[in-house]
């Protein structure tokens, strides 16, 4: 075959190719955008139709795959029913897993399979709590590593810190078998990572319901107080604010009997 015909064919190639593939990113990443909007006007449920949409046009688009897990997380805090609280985190742990064998160095997928697996333990017994606490610990890390600014890796090492200064004499001795020693954490490390995350995210409620409660936990009754008035103050940004603003009240009325 000539050369000059042989590129030809190549290039006839690419450009079929390039075709072929256009269509499916396009569409993801069209559907992609459209969960966002849908998020911004606090409408969770078309999110994640967009965002399952966009899955699957395109299985491994990485920013589809952890938005969507991301958001079924979301639901899953928001459900009533137990059994749907664990199938939606069970699908999120997924969808997140897959989104980190599609773009290991970045935080987000870390970040929201560390998110998953921290919800999907709630639905597991003592152990295996203590189990998946392992990972939970592990992919906060690893989000911060890819990116040391990430509120939400901040935020979920924050809360693995307080729970675990907080488990049972018996917990705790299984958690010391399955690290090979007691991991080291403190209510300290809790309070520095989420004043972090507060600091780089002021308007996220949930950063400061979480620092208000932590606090509580470490019998700093003034300072608790005041946080948690201060997430009660924020205006709603995020389809789960009303969740922890119920969560924050709860709290700050515990905190103001310690204060009488």
């Amino acid at each position: 075959m000539p050369k000059a015909t042989a590129g030809l064919v190549v290039a006839g190639w690419l450009i079929a190719g390039l075709a072929t593939a256009a269509p499916d990113a396009a569409p993801a990443a069209t559907k992609v955008a459209e969960g966002d909007a849908a998020l911004a006007k606090l409408d969770l449920a078309g999110a994640m139709a967009a965002y399952t949409a966009a899955v699957d046009s395109s299985p491994n688009d990485y920013e589809a795959l952890w938005k969507l897990a991301r958001a079924l997380a979301d639901e899953a805090t928001l459900a009533k029913d137990s059994r749907a609280q664990k199938d939606l985190c069970i699908r999120a742990e997924k969808l997140a897993r897959k989104s980190v064998s599609v773009k290991p160095n970045d935080s987000k997928g870390h970040a929201y399979l560390a998110v998953a697996v921290g919800k999907l333990a709630l639905f597991e017994g003592g152990k295996r709590k203590v189990e998946l606490s392992k990972e939970v610990k592990a992919e906060a890390e690893r989000a911060l590593q890819c990116n040391a600014d990430d509120d939400v890796a901040l935020h979920v090492l924050a809360i693995w810190n307080r729970e675990m200064v907080e488990l049972s004499w018996f917990l705790k001795s299984f958690a010391q078998v399955l690290y090979g020693k007691f991991p080291p954490a403190s209510l300290d490390t809790a309070l520095a990572d989420l004043r972090r995350a507060v600091q780089l995210r002021p308007d996220v409620i949930p950063h400061h319901v979480e620092l208000g409660i932590t606090l509580a936990s470490a019998k700093r009754w003034p300072e608790a107080k005041t946080e948690l008035e201060k997430g009660l103050a924020l205006p709603t940004g995020w389809v789960t604010d009303d969740y922890y603003r119920a969560l924050g009240r709860q709290n700050l009325a515990r905190v103001q009997a310690h204060l009488r």
